[in-house]
Protein backbone atom coordinates (compact mmCIF):
# COMPACT_ATOMS: atom_id res chain seq x y z
CA UNK A 1 0.00 0.00 0.00
CA UNK A 2 0.91 3.60 -0.80
CA UNK A 3 2.21 6.20 1.84
CA UNK A 4 -0.36 8.35 1.21
CA UNK A 5 -3.12 5.74 1.76
CA UNK A 6 -1.27 5.17 4.91
CA UNK A 7 -1.66 8.62 6.10
CA UNK A 8 -4.92 9.05 4.65
CA UNK A 9 -5.87 6.25 7.08
CA UNK A 10 -4.08 7.81 9.89
CA UNK A 11 -6.14 11.03 8.78
CA UNK A 12 -9.55 9.49 9.73
CA UNK A 13 -8.76 7.45 12.65
CA UNK A 14 -7.59 10.81 14.21
CA UNK A 15 -10.18 12.65 13.28
CA UNK A 16 -12.84 10.00 14.06
CA UNK A 17 -11.15 9.41 17.84
CA UNK A 18 -10.81 13.22 18.53
CA UNK A 19 -14.53 13.63 17.71
CA UNK A 20 -15.25 10.66 20.34
CA UNK A 21 -12.88 11.81 22.97
CA UNK A 22 -14.60 15.68 22.40
CA UNK A 23 -17.94 14.03 22.82
CA UNK A 24 -17.73 12.53 26.10
CA UNK A 25 -18.73 15.21 28.65
CA UNK A 26 -21.48 15.83 26.29
CA UNK A 27 -22.65 11.62 26.62
CA UNK A 28 -22.04 12.51 30.51
CA UNK A 29 -24.64 15.40 30.05
CA UNK A 30 -27.12 13.73 28.58
CA UNK A 31 -26.93 11.03 30.96
CA UNK A 32 -28.13 13.74 33.70
CA UNK A 33 -31.62 13.96 34.69
CA UNK A 34 -32.77 17.08 32.82
CA UNK A 35 -33.39 18.65 36.65
CA UNK A 36 -29.52 18.31 37.02
CA UNK A 37 -27.72 19.14 33.61
CA UNK A 38 -27.41 22.98 34.72
CA UNK A 39 -25.16 21.80 38.17
CA UNK A 40 -21.88 22.67 36.96
CA UNK A 41 -20.15 21.29 40.15
CA UNK A 42 -22.21 17.42 39.46
CA UNK A 43 -21.39 17.39 35.73
CA UNK A 44 -17.38 18.34 36.67
CA UNK A 45 -17.79 15.41 39.40
CA UNK A 46 -19.36 12.85 36.64
CA UNK A 47 -17.21 13.57 33.71
CA UNK A 48 -13.58 12.09 33.41
CA UNK A 49 -10.40 14.43 34.86
CA UNK A 50 -8.80 13.55 31.18
CA UNK A 51 -12.11 14.75 29.00
CA UNK A 52 -12.23 18.19 27.55
CA UNK A 53 -14.85 20.55 29.65
CA UNK A 54 -17.15 21.89 26.72
CA UNK A 55 -19.55 19.59 26.08
CA UNK A 56 -22.89 20.21 23.88
CA UNK A 57 -24.95 22.65 24.75
CA UNK A 58 -29.36 22.75 24.61
CA UNK A 59 -31.25 25.99 23.69
CA UNK A 60 -33.82 27.37 25.38
CA UNK A 61 -36.56 25.79 23.39
CA UNK A 62 -35.21 22.32 23.88
CA UNK A 63 -35.10 22.58 27.81
CA UNK A 64 -37.35 25.51 28.86
CA UNK A 65 -36.19 28.47 30.61
CA UNK A 66 -36.47 32.56 30.75
CA UNK A 67 -35.91 34.46 27.42
CA UNK A 68 -35.67 38.24 28.52
CA UNK A 69 -35.18 41.54 25.81
CA UNK A 70 -34.22 44.31 27.91
CA UNK A 71 -33.80 47.77 26.46
CA UNK A 72 -30.58 50.20 27.43
CA UNK A 73 -31.91 53.79 27.93
CA UNK A 74 -28.83 54.81 26.00
CA UNK A 75 -30.35 58.52 25.86
CA UNK A 76 -30.42 59.00 29.44
CA UNK A 77 -26.53 58.04 29.58
CA UNK A 78 -26.21 60.93 26.97
CA UNK A 79 -28.11 63.43 29.60
CA UNK A 80 -26.02 62.12 32.65
CA UNK A 81 -22.96 62.82 30.34
CA UNK A 82 -24.02 66.41 29.65
CA UNK A 83 -24.30 66.86 33.46
CA UNK A 84 -20.91 65.73 34.36
CA UNK A 85 -19.43 67.52 31.47
CA UNK A 86 -21.26 70.70 32.99
CA UNK A 87 -19.69 70.10 35.93
CA UNK A 88 -16.17 69.62 34.55
CA UNK A 89 -16.65 72.61 32.59
CA UNK A 90 -17.68 74.89 35.83
CA UNK A 91 -14.09 73.31 37.37
CA UNK A 92 -12.29 74.27 34.23
CA UNK A 93 -13.78 77.60 33.85
CA UNK A 94 -12.77 78.63 37.52
CA UNK A 95 -9.23 77.27 37.47
CA UNK A 96 -8.25 79.34 33.67
CA UNK A 97 -10.20 82.52 35.73
CA UNK A 98 -13.00 82.58 32.60
CA UNK A 99 -15.91 84.31 33.91
CA UNK A 100 -19.67 83.22 33.63
CA UNK A 101 -22.47 83.42 34.94
CA UNK A 102 -23.93 79.99 34.60
CA UNK A 103 -22.50 76.27 33.43
CA UNK A 104 -25.43 74.21 33.63
CA UNK A 105 -27.22 71.01 31.68
CA UNK A 106 -30.28 71.69 29.37
CA UNK A 107 -33.58 69.94 30.88
CA UNK A 108 -34.24 66.50 29.31
CA UNK A 109 -31.00 67.09 26.60
CA UNK A 110 -28.04 66.25 26.14
CA UNK A 111 -26.94 69.72 26.23
CA UNK A 112 -24.99 72.07 28.01
CA UNK A 113 -26.19 75.99 28.62
CA UNK A 114 -23.51 78.12 28.77
CA UNK A 115 -24.68 81.96 30.06
CA UNK A 116 -22.11 84.81 30.10
CA UNK A 117 -22.67 88.52 31.03
CA UNK A 118 -22.16 89.27 27.62
CA UNK A 119 -22.52 87.85 24.09
CA UNK A 120 -18.39 87.67 24.36
CA UNK A 121 -18.43 85.87 27.74
CA UNK A 122 -20.24 83.09 26.19
CA UNK A 123 -18.59 82.85 22.98
CA UNK A 124 -15.68 82.59 25.48
CA UNK A 125 -17.18 79.65 27.32
CA UNK A 126 -18.00 77.88 24.30
CA UNK A 127 -14.70 78.39 22.52
CA UNK A 128 -13.31 77.04 26.11
CA UNK A 129 -15.50 73.81 25.71
CA UNK A 130 -14.46 73.04 22.35
CA UNK A 131 -10.78 73.45 23.39
CA UNK A 132 -10.98 71.29 26.16
CA UNK A 133 -13.24 68.51 24.59
CA UNK A 134 -12.63 68.89 20.98
CA UNK A 135 -14.34 65.75 19.90
CA UNK A 136 -17.21 66.22 21.69
CA UNK A 137 -19.21 69.53 21.35
CA UNK A 138 -20.44 71.15 18.33
CA UNK A 139 -22.81 75.00 18.98
CA UNK A 140 -26.55 74.28 18.99
CA UNK A 141 -27.31 77.94 19.06
CA UNK A 142 -26.20 80.89 20.29
CA UNK A 143 -29.03 83.82 21.34
CA UNK A 144 -28.24 86.86 23.45
CA UNK A 145 -25.65 86.03 26.65
CA UNK A 146 -26.54 82.35 26.17
CA UNK A 147 -25.04 79.88 24.10
CA UNK A 148 -25.81 76.41 23.72
CA UNK A 149 -23.23 73.37 22.96
CA UNK A 150 -24.12 69.38 22.26
CA UNK A 151 -22.45 66.57 21.35
CA UNK A 152 -21.35 65.82 17.78
CA UNK A 153 -23.28 63.35 15.76
CA UNK A 154 -20.31 61.10 15.34
CA UNK A 155 -19.45 61.33 19.56
CA UNK A 156 -22.74 60.34 20.29
CA UNK A 157 -23.50 57.35 18.47
CA UNK A 158 -20.16 55.86 19.53
CA UNK A 159 -21.08 56.95 23.01
CA UNK A 160 -24.57 55.15 22.34
CA UNK A 161 -22.71 51.72 21.11
CA UNK A 162 -20.52 52.00 24.00
CA UNK A 163 -22.91 52.22 26.65
CA UNK A 164 -25.19 49.39 25.19
CA UNK A 165 -21.79 47.46 24.95
CA UNK A 166 -21.25 48.08 28.79
CA UNK A 167 -24.48 46.85 29.31
CA UNK A 168 -23.72 43.31 27.78
CA UNK A 169 -20.48 43.11 29.18
CA UNK A 170 -21.88 43.95 32.88
CA UNK A 171 -24.78 41.51 32.52
CA UNK A 172 -22.46 38.67 30.84
CA UNK A 173 -20.54 38.76 34.14
CA UNK A 174 -23.45 39.09 36.75
CA UNK A 175 -25.26 35.96 34.60
CA UNK A 176 -21.92 33.96 35.04
CA UNK A 177 -21.67 34.85 38.98
CA UNK A 178 -24.88 33.26 39.24
CA UNK A 179 -23.28 29.62 38.20
CA UNK A 180 -26.08 29.93 34.75
CA UNK A 181 -24.05 27.41 32.94
CA UNK A 182 -25.55 27.61 29.52
CA UNK A 183 -26.88 31.36 29.44
CA UNK A 184 -26.38 33.59 26.03
CA UNK A 185 -27.02 37.23 26.07
CA UNK A 186 -26.09 39.22 22.60
CA UNK A 187 -27.13 42.34 21.91
CA UNK A 188 -29.46 42.63 18.86
CA UNK A 189 -28.38 43.84 15.84
CA UNK A 190 -29.04 47.46 14.80
CA UNK A 191 -30.86 48.24 18.27
CA UNK A 192 -30.38 48.90 21.70
CA UNK A 193 -31.81 45.46 22.93
CA UNK A 194 -30.10 43.30 24.74
CA UNK A 195 -31.52 39.32 24.47
CA UNK A 196 -30.62 37.18 27.30
CA UNK A 197 -31.86 33.08 27.35
CA UNK A 198 -31.42 31.38 30.65
CA UNK A 199 -31.70 28.21 29.80
CA UNK A 200 -33.14 25.91 32.89
CA UNK A 201 -33.58 29.09 34.88
CA UNK A 202 -36.85 29.08 36.52
CA UNK A 203 -37.36 32.24 38.25
CA UNK A 204 -38.61 35.37 36.08
CA UNK A 205 -38.98 37.02 38.93
CA UNK A 206 -35.43 36.63 40.44
CA UNK A 207 -33.87 36.97 37.51
CA UNK A 208 -35.28 40.66 36.10
CA UNK A 209 -34.53 41.95 39.96
CA UNK A 210 -30.71 40.10 39.18
CA UNK A 211 -30.13 42.32 35.69
CA UNK A 212 -31.32 45.08 36.82
CA UNK A 213 -29.52 45.92 39.45
CA UNK A 214 -26.37 48.28 38.96
CA UNK A 215 -22.88 47.08 38.50
CA UNK A 216 -20.23 47.88 41.60
CA UNK A 217 -16.68 48.73 40.57
CA UNK A 218 -14.23 49.06 43.05
CA UNK A 219 -10.15 49.98 43.71
CA UNK A 220 -8.67 47.85 46.00
CA UNK A 221 -5.22 47.01 46.96
CA UNK A 222 -3.50 43.68 47.17
CA UNK A 223 -2.19 42.72 49.79
CA UNK A 224 1.11 40.78 48.14
CA UNK A 225 2.46 39.78 52.13
CA UNK A 226 -0.70 37.43 52.90
CA UNK A 227 0.34 34.19 53.32
CA UNK A 228 -3.01 32.73 55.69
CA UNK A 229 -3.63 30.53 52.74
CA UNK A 230 -0.56 28.20 53.22
CA UNK A 231 -2.69 27.19 57.00
CA UNK A 232 -5.27 24.92 54.52
CA UNK A 233 -3.02 23.29 51.95
CA UNK A 234 -4.05 19.88 53.38
CA UNK A 235 -7.79 20.14 53.55
CA UNK A 236 -8.94 21.09 50.10
CA UNK A 237 -12.25 20.01 49.37
CA UNK A 238 -12.43 18.51 45.82
CA UNK A 239 -11.61 20.56 42.69
CA UNK A 240 -9.96 23.25 44.53
CA UNK A 241 -6.15 23.20 44.28
CA UNK A 242 -3.30 24.90 46.11
CA UNK A 243 -0.17 26.69 43.89
CA UNK A 244 2.02 29.25 44.84
CA UNK A 245 2.66 32.67 42.74
CA UNK A 246 6.16 33.41 43.45
CA UNK A 247 6.44 33.84 47.18
CA UNK A 248 2.35 34.06 47.64
CA UNK A 249 0.28 31.06 48.02
CA UNK A 250 -3.20 31.07 46.14
CA UNK A 251 -6.42 28.68 45.48
CA UNK A 252 -7.72 27.58 42.08
CA UNK A 253 -10.74 25.84 40.67
CA UNK A 254 -12.44 25.69 37.91
CA UNK A 255 -16.10 26.15 40.06
CA UNK A 256 -16.08 29.90 40.74
CA UNK A 257 -19.07 29.27 43.51
CA UNK A 258 -17.20 26.61 44.89
CA UNK A 259 -13.98 28.33 45.50
CA UNK A 260 -16.10 31.28 47.02
CA UNK A 261 -17.94 29.30 49.40
CA UNK A 262 -14.60 28.04 50.61
CA UNK A 263 -12.81 30.79 50.93
CA UNK A 264 -15.26 32.86 52.67
CA UNK A 265 -14.80 33.78 56.80
CA UNK A 266 -11.04 32.44 56.15
CA UNK A 267 -9.19 36.00 55.64
CA UNK A 268 -7.07 37.39 57.63
CA UNK A 269 -8.88 40.63 59.44
CA UNK A 270 -8.39 44.06 57.32
CA UNK A 271 -8.37 41.83 54.35
CA UNK A 272 -11.00 39.12 51.70
CA UNK A 273 -10.35 37.23 48.99
CA UNK A 274 -11.30 37.93 45.41
CA UNK A 275 -11.39 35.90 42.96
CA UNK A 276 -9.95 36.50 39.47
CA UNK A 277 -10.75 34.47 36.75
CA UNK A 278 -7.59 33.22 34.60
CA UNK A 279 -8.49 32.70 30.47
CA UNK A 280 -4.60 31.98 28.81
CA UNK A 281 -0.85 31.92 30.22
CA UNK A 282 2.03 33.63 29.85
CA UNK A 283 4.09 31.87 27.50
CA UNK A 284 6.65 32.21 30.20
CA UNK A 285 4.32 31.12 33.04
CA UNK A 286 4.64 28.43 35.36
CA UNK A 287 2.09 25.44 34.82
CA UNK A 288 -0.63 26.42 37.81
CA UNK A 289 -2.24 23.18 39.33
CA UNK A 290 -5.53 23.87 37.77
CA UNK A 291 -6.76 23.37 34.10
CA UNK A 292 -7.06 26.67 31.78
CA UNK A 293 -9.45 28.44 32.25
CA UNK A 294 -9.87 28.80 35.82
CA UNK A 295 -10.84 31.09 38.89
CA UNK A 296 -7.64 31.57 40.86
CA UNK A 297 -8.08 33.52 44.63
CA UNK A 298 -6.13 37.07 45.12
CA UNK A 299 -6.06 38.37 48.68
CA UNK A 300 -7.24 42.02 49.01
CA UNK A 301 -7.18 44.87 51.85
CA UNK A 302 -11.11 44.94 52.94
CA UNK A 303 -11.61 48.86 52.50
CA UNK A 304 -12.67 50.02 49.29
CA UNK A 305 -11.25 53.79 48.88
CA UNK A 306 -11.97 54.23 45.39
CA UNK A 307 -15.42 53.06 43.50
CA UNK A 308 -16.69 53.65 39.93
CA UNK A 309 -18.88 56.22 40.79
CA UNK A 310 -15.93 58.28 40.81
CA UNK A 311 -14.92 57.52 37.18
CA UNK A 312 -15.98 60.18 34.58
CA UNK A 313 -14.69 58.28 31.75
CA UNK A 314 -12.06 55.10 30.33
CA UNK A 315 -10.48 54.81 26.79
CA UNK A 316 -8.00 53.40 24.76
CA UNK A 317 -5.03 55.05 24.18
CA UNK A 318 -1.63 54.25 22.59
CA UNK A 319 1.26 54.94 24.94
CA UNK A 320 5.23 55.22 23.10
CA UNK A 321 6.84 55.68 26.43
CA UNK A 322 8.90 52.84 25.59
CA UNK A 323 9.41 53.61 22.15
CA UNK A 324 7.05 51.18 20.39
CA UNK A 325 3.45 52.31 20.84
CA UNK A 326 1.29 50.18 22.18
CA UNK A 327 -2.76 50.08 23.73
CA UNK A 328 -3.18 51.02 27.20
CA UNK A 329 -6.43 51.60 29.26
CA UNK A 330 -6.90 55.77 29.93
CA UNK A 331 -9.27 57.33 32.74
CA UNK A 332 -10.54 60.28 34.49
CA UNK A 333 -11.68 60.43 37.87
CA UNK A 334 -13.94 62.99 39.41
CA UNK A 335 -12.24 65.90 42.28
CA UNK A 336 -13.36 64.03 44.93
CA UNK A 337 -12.10 60.29 43.29
CA UNK A 338 -8.89 62.12 42.05
CA UNK A 339 -7.96 63.39 45.95
CA UNK A 340 -8.76 59.73 46.68
CA UNK A 341 -6.84 58.05 44.47
CA UNK A 342 -4.25 60.58 44.47
CA UNK A 343 -3.43 59.17 48.38
CA UNK A 344 -4.32 55.46 47.90
CA UNK A 345 -1.56 55.36 44.73
CA UNK A 346 0.41 57.75 46.38
CA UNK A 347 1.32 55.47 49.53
CA UNK A 348 1.44 52.20 47.80
CA UNK A 349 3.88 52.31 44.68
CA UNK A 350 5.23 49.13 43.71
CA UNK A 351 2.15 47.68 44.42
CA UNK A 352 -0.35 45.95 42.90
CA UNK A 353 -4.12 47.65 42.33
CA UNK A 354 -6.96 45.25 41.43
CA UNK A 355 -9.52 46.51 39.60
CA UNK A 356 -13.17 44.59 40.96
CA UNK A 357 -16.49 44.61 39.34
CA UNK A 358 -19.57 42.48 40.56
CA UNK A 359 -16.96 40.84 42.80
CA UNK A 360 -14.78 39.64 40.23
CA UNK A 361 -11.48 40.93 40.09
CA UNK A 362 -11.09 42.11 36.17
CA UNK A 363 -7.10 42.76 36.69
CA UNK A 364 -4.45 43.97 38.69
CA UNK A 365 -2.01 46.03 37.64
CA UNK A 366 1.41 47.43 39.29
CA UNK A 367 1.43 50.77 40.42
CA UNK A 368 3.95 52.78 38.56
CA UNK A 369 3.10 56.03 40.15
CA UNK A 370 0.75 58.31 42.12
CA UNK A 371 -2.33 58.61 39.80
CA UNK A 372 -4.77 61.54 40.46
CA UNK A 373 -7.35 63.03 38.35
CA UNK A 374 -6.37 60.75 35.41
CA UNK A 375 -3.60 57.65 34.79
CA UNK A 376 -3.41 54.87 32.68
CA UNK A 377 -3.30 50.94 32.97
CA UNK A 378 -0.71 48.93 31.26
CA UNK A 379 -2.22 45.64 30.07
CA UNK A 380 -0.37 42.27 28.13
CA UNK A 381 3.07 42.88 27.65
CA UNK A 382 3.68 39.56 26.64
CA UNK A 383 0.64 39.24 24.22
CA UNK A 384 0.51 40.42 20.69
CA UNK A 385 -0.64 44.41 19.88
CA UNK A 386 -4.40 42.86 18.76
CA UNK A 387 -4.74 40.96 21.73
CA UNK A 388 -3.32 43.97 23.94
CA UNK A 389 -5.96 46.02 21.86
CA UNK A 390 -8.67 43.83 22.12
CA UNK A 391 -8.17 43.48 26.57
CA UNK A 392 -7.32 47.44 26.81
CA UNK A 393 -11.15 47.96 24.83
CA UNK A 394 -12.57 45.07 26.72
CA UNK A 395 -11.46 46.77 30.61
CA UNK A 396 -12.51 50.30 28.95
CA UNK A 397 -15.70 48.68 28.86
CA UNK A 398 -15.81 47.28 32.28
CA UNK A 399 -14.62 50.82 33.75
CA UNK A 400 -17.21 52.84 32.15
CA UNK A 401 -19.73 50.44 32.83
CA UNK A 402 -19.20 50.74 36.72
CA UNK A 403 -18.89 54.55 35.96
CA UNK A 404 -22.25 54.91 33.64
CA UNK A 405 -24.53 52.42 34.31
CA UNK A 406 -27.43 53.21 31.66
CA UNK A 407 -30.85 51.91 32.93
CA UNK A 408 -32.10 49.26 31.76
CA UNK A 409 -35.64 47.92 31.36
CA UNK A 410 -37.91 44.69 30.26
CA UNK A 411 -39.09 44.92 26.79
CA UNK A 412 -39.93 41.84 26.65
CA UNK A 413 -40.49 38.46 28.45
CA UNK A 414 -41.21 34.77 27.96
CA UNK A 415 -41.27 31.61 29.58
CA UNK A 416 -40.82 28.09 28.09
CA UNK A 417 -41.89 25.42 30.01
CA UNK A 418 -39.71 22.43 31.28
CA UNK A 419 -41.97 19.75 29.77
CA UNK A 420 -42.55 21.63 26.27
CA UNK A 421 -38.34 21.18 26.16
CA UNK A 422 -37.94 17.70 26.30
CA UNK A 423 -41.26 17.21 23.88
CA UNK A 424 -40.00 19.11 20.95
CA UNK A 425 -36.16 17.02 21.75
CA UNK A 426 -38.14 13.28 21.51
CA UNK A 427 -40.26 14.56 18.28
CA UNK A 428 -37.44 16.50 16.53
CA UNK A 429 -35.23 13.50 17.35
CA UNK A 430 -37.39 10.93 16.58
CA UNK A 431 -38.11 12.45 13.45
CA UNK A 432 -34.35 12.80 12.25
CA UNK A 433 -33.60 9.21 12.93
CA UNK A 434 -36.60 8.47 11.06
CA UNK A 435 -35.67 10.33 8.08
CA UNK A 436 -32.33 9.20 8.15
CA UNK A 437 -33.30 5.42 9.07
CA UNK A 438 -34.96 5.66 5.47
CA UNK A 439 -32.22 7.16 3.68
CA UNK A 440 -29.77 4.78 4.84
CA UNK A 441 -32.56 1.57 3.53
CA UNK A 442 -32.55 3.22 -0.07
CA UNK A 443 -28.81 3.51 -0.41
CA UNK A 444 -27.59 0.13 0.90
CA UNK A 445 -30.75 -1.24 -1.28
CA UNK A 446 -30.15 0.85 -4.55
CA UNK A 447 -26.35 1.04 -4.39
CA UNK A 448 -25.34 -2.57 -2.18
CA UNK A 449 -22.44 -2.94 -0.84
CA UNK A 450 -20.82 1.34 -1.97
CA UNK A 451 -24.69 2.72 -0.32
CA UNK A 452 -23.55 1.00 2.73
CA UNK A 453 -20.28 2.64 1.90
CA UNK A 454 -21.99 5.96 2.18
CA UNK A 455 -24.20 5.02 5.27
CA UNK A 456 -20.78 4.68 7.38
CA UNK A 457 -20.03 7.97 6.20
CA UNK A 458 -23.29 9.68 6.95
CA UNK A 459 -22.97 7.91 10.09
CA UNK A 460 -19.10 9.49 10.63
CA UNK A 461 -20.65 13.07 9.45
CA UNK A 462 -23.27 13.29 12.28
CA UNK A 463 -20.19 12.38 14.68
CA UNK A 464 -18.40 14.61 13.73
CA UNK A 465 -21.35 17.62 13.40
CA UNK A 466 -22.00 16.93 17.18
CA UNK A 467 -18.31 16.94 17.76
CA UNK A 468 -17.54 20.27 16.31
CA UNK A 469 -20.47 21.56 18.01
CA UNK A 470 -19.46 20.62 20.93
CA UNK A 471 -15.80 21.98 20.72
CA UNK A 472 -16.79 25.23 19.62
CA UNK A 473 -19.24 25.33 22.36
CA UNK A 474 -22.74 25.92 20.14
CA UNK A 475 -26.15 25.72 21.34
CA UNK A 476 -28.34 22.93 19.55
CA UNK A 477 -31.65 24.12 18.96
CA UNK A 478 -34.87 22.79 17.23
CA UNK A 479 -33.63 24.66 14.34
CA UNK A 480 -30.47 23.40 14.89
CA UNK A 481 -31.97 19.56 14.42
CA UNK A 482 -33.18 20.87 11.61
CA UNK A 483 -30.07 21.77 10.08
CA UNK A 484 -28.48 18.71 11.21
CA UNK A 485 -30.71 16.39 9.00
CA UNK A 486 -30.39 19.09 5.93
CA UNK A 487 -26.74 18.29 6.21
CA UNK A 488 -26.35 14.95 6.47
CA UNK A 489 -28.96 14.97 3.25
CA UNK A 490 -26.25 16.86 1.58
CA UNK A 491 -23.87 14.54 2.25
CA UNK A 492 -26.19 11.59 0.61
CA UNK A 493 -26.73 13.68 -2.57
CA UNK A 494 -22.41 13.45 -2.57
CA UNK A 495 -22.34 9.83 -2.48
CA UNK A 496 -24.98 9.80 -4.94
CA UNK A 497 -23.37 11.75 -7.30
CA UNK A 498 -20.10 9.85 -6.50
CA UNK A 499 -21.47 6.56 -6.99
CA UNK A 500 -23.26 7.19 -10.16
CA UNK A 501 -20.17 8.58 -12.04
CA UNK A 502 -18.15 5.74 -10.87
CA UNK A 503 -21.02 3.26 -12.84
CA UNK A 504 -20.91 5.66 -15.93
CA UNK A 505 -17.19 5.07 -15.71
CA UNK A 506 -17.34 1.05 -15.50
CA UNK A 507 -19.54 1.04 -17.82
CA UNK A 508 -17.62 2.91 -20.12
CA UNK A 509 -15.39 -0.29 -20.23
CA UNK A 510 -12.54 1.19 -17.33
CA UNK A 511 -10.98 -0.95 -14.58
CA UNK A 512 -11.98 -0.96 -11.37
CA UNK A 513 -9.31 1.64 -10.03
CA UNK A 514 -9.46 3.58 -12.79
CA UNK A 515 -13.12 3.88 -12.22
CA UNK A 516 -12.91 4.92 -8.77
CA UNK A 517 -10.24 7.50 -9.61
CA UNK A 518 -12.08 8.77 -12.71
CA UNK A 519 -15.70 9.02 -10.35
CA UNK A 520 -13.59 11.31 -7.91
CA UNK A 521 -11.98 13.31 -9.70
CA UNK A 522 -14.81 13.78 -11.88
CA UNK A 523 -17.29 14.79 -8.90
CA UNK A 524 -14.74 16.74 -7.53
CA UNK A 525 -15.67 20.13 -8.28
CA UNK A 526 -19.29 19.97 -8.35
CA UNK A 527 -19.14 18.82 -4.89
CA UNK A 528 -17.10 21.54 -3.80
CA UNK A 529 -19.50 23.72 -5.65
CA UNK A 530 -22.52 22.65 -3.94
CA UNK A 531 -21.03 22.97 -0.64
CA UNK A 532 -19.74 26.31 -1.22
CA UNK A 533 -22.66 27.92 -1.78
CA UNK A 534 -24.67 26.39 0.60
CA UNK A 535 -21.89 27.32 3.07
CA UNK A 536 -21.97 31.35 1.67
CA UNK A 537 -25.62 30.91 2.26
CA UNK A 538 -25.12 29.96 6.00
CA UNK A 539 -22.47 32.51 6.55
CA UNK A 540 -25.15 35.47 5.17
CA UNK A 541 -27.88 33.67 7.55
CA UNK A 542 -25.26 33.33 10.18
CA UNK A 543 -24.32 37.87 9.88
CA UNK A 544 -27.74 38.92 9.50
CA UNK A 545 -29.74 36.26 11.53
CA UNK A 546 -30.61 36.24 15.14
CA UNK A 547 -31.89 33.61 17.28
CA UNK A 548 -33.38 30.57 15.76
CA UNK A 549 -31.77 31.38 12.28
CA UNK A 550 -28.30 31.60 13.59
CA UNK A 551 -28.95 27.99 15.50
CA UNK A 552 -29.99 26.80 11.84
CA UNK A 553 -27.04 28.45 10.57
CA UNK A 554 -24.17 27.32 12.89
CA UNK A 555 -24.99 23.62 12.32
CA UNK A 556 -25.48 24.12 8.13
CA UNK A 557 -21.80 25.64 8.03
CA UNK A 558 -20.46 23.01 10.13
CA UNK A 559 -22.11 20.08 8.76
CA UNK A 560 -21.18 21.29 5.27
CA UNK A 561 -17.53 20.86 6.30
CA UNK A 562 -17.84 17.76 7.93
CA UNK A 563 -19.99 16.35 4.43
CA UNK A 564 -17.09 17.48 2.59
CA UNK A 565 -14.44 15.43 4.41
CA UNK A 566 -16.82 12.39 4.99
CA UNK A 567 -17.84 12.33 1.07
CA UNK A 568 -14.83 12.95 -0.62
CA UNK A 569 -12.27 11.60 2.20
CA UNK A 570 -13.47 8.41 3.85
CA UNK A 571 -15.83 7.08 1.18
CA UNK A 572 -13.41 6.71 -0.97
CA UNK A 573 -10.74 5.45 1.93
CA UNK A 574 -13.24 2.59 2.30
CA UNK A 575 -13.92 1.93 -1.35
CA UNK A 576 -9.98 1.85 -1.90
CA UNK A 577 -10.08 -0.83 0.28
CA UNK A 578 -12.71 -2.92 -1.27
CA UNK A 579 -10.74 -2.29 -4.55
CA UNK A 580 -7.53 -3.46 -3.03
CA UNK A 581 -8.81 -7.11 -1.76
CA UNK A 582 -11.52 -8.30 -4.44
CA UNK A 583 -9.62 -6.31 -7.46
CA UNK A 584 -12.88 -5.05 -8.09
CA UNK A 585 -15.50 -2.38 -7.44
CA UNK A 586 -18.52 -3.87 -10.08
CA UNK A 587 -19.77 -5.98 -6.67
CA UNK A 588 -19.26 -2.53 -4.51
CA UNK A 589 -20.53 0.07 -6.96
CA UNK A 590 -23.15 -2.01 -9.63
Amino acid sequence: MTRSWWWRTILILGVVGYAVYYLVPSWVYFRLPADERNDSSLLEKLTPHWAPKKHLNLGLDLQGGIELVMGVDADKAMRDKAMRRADDLRRIAGDKKVPFKEIKSVQGQPEIALVGASPAEAKALADLAQEQFPDNFRVVSSEGNQTIVGFQDAWVRKQKDDTVDQAVKSLRNRIDKWGVSEAEIKRIRGSDGIQIQLPGFKDPERAKQLLGQTAQLEFKIVDDDDRSLAKVEHELPQGIHYGMDGAMPYLCSQDRLALEKFTAGKAPEGDEYGVEKVEALAPDAKSPPCDVPYYRTLTLHAKTEVTGDQLTDARVQLDSSGGIQKPVVGFTLDREGAEKFGELTGANIGKRLAIVLDGMVNSAPVIQSKITDSGQITLGGLKSQQEIYQEASDLALVLKAGALPAPVRILEERTVGASLGPELIRKGTWGALAGLFIVWLFMAFYYRMSGFVADVALAVNGLLLLAAMAMFGSTLTLPGIAGTVLTLGMAVDANVLINERIREELRAGKTSRGAVDAGYDKVFWTIVDGHVTAFVAGAILYYTGTGPVKGFAVTLMIGLAASMFTSIVVTRQIIDVLVRRSGTVRRAAA
